[in-house]
């Protein structure tokens, strides 16, 4: 099938190549409930040149359940300034500052708390939603979808001890995952 492919989009992949370079990932490293709370923890790995000079990668967050959605916030990653904050309606940002070498993946992690309802027992995910751009240019990759599977900590409370003293959303530059 031929396509009719504009000049304009035509010029965007051959400035910003932006399916030639690596691409930014992302993994569910955790993902617990209690009677009225969860904890979700996101891994990401950014892989060198994956985000040129003067380039913003951004990406929102959305907990999505057949019975509705809600945002979870934006990370974004920041060439410009070499900073990666991620953000929130909540008022609590926090950044990391993140240099990717050669041959490398740094890793950062989203923690994000919320309450919990029984109505998100069943096909829970976190929706994610990439844009590069440029000074000139944006460029939308397509979403992604992360499926959450609870880990029910209730009784044990294992797992929730390695979140109690994090803040109900934050960016690390290390996993508070205890191995």
């Amino acid at each position: 099938m031929d396509y009719d492919v504009s000049p304009e989009v035509l010029k965007l992949h051959k400035q910003l190549k932006p399916l030639e370079r690596p691409q930014v990932r992302y993994t569910v490293e955790r993902a617990v409930k209690t009677a009225d709370s969860c904890w979700v923890l996101v891994r990401v790995a950014i892989p060198y040149k994956a985000i040129w000079k003067k380039e913003f990668y951004s990406v929102d967050m959305i907990f999505h359940v057949p019975e509705g959605m809600m945002e979870l916030g934006n990370l974004s990653l920041d060439s410009r300034t070499h900073k990666k904050k991620g953000g929130s309606d909540c008022g609590e940002d926090s950044s990391v500052d993140v240099e990717t070498r050669a041959n490398h993946i740094e890793y950062i992690y989203y923690s994000v708390k919320f309450a919990y309802d029984e109505r998100m027992e069943e096909n829970a995910e976190i929706l994610l939603i990439p844009r590069l751009s440029n000074e000139r240019y944006i460029f939308g990759y397509e979403a992604t979808v992360l499926p959450l599977y609870w880990i029910d900590d209730e009784e044990e409370g294992l797992f929730w001890s390695e979140c109690a003293d994090l803040p109900q959303e934050v960016l690390l530059d290390s996993s508070p995952i205890k191995r």
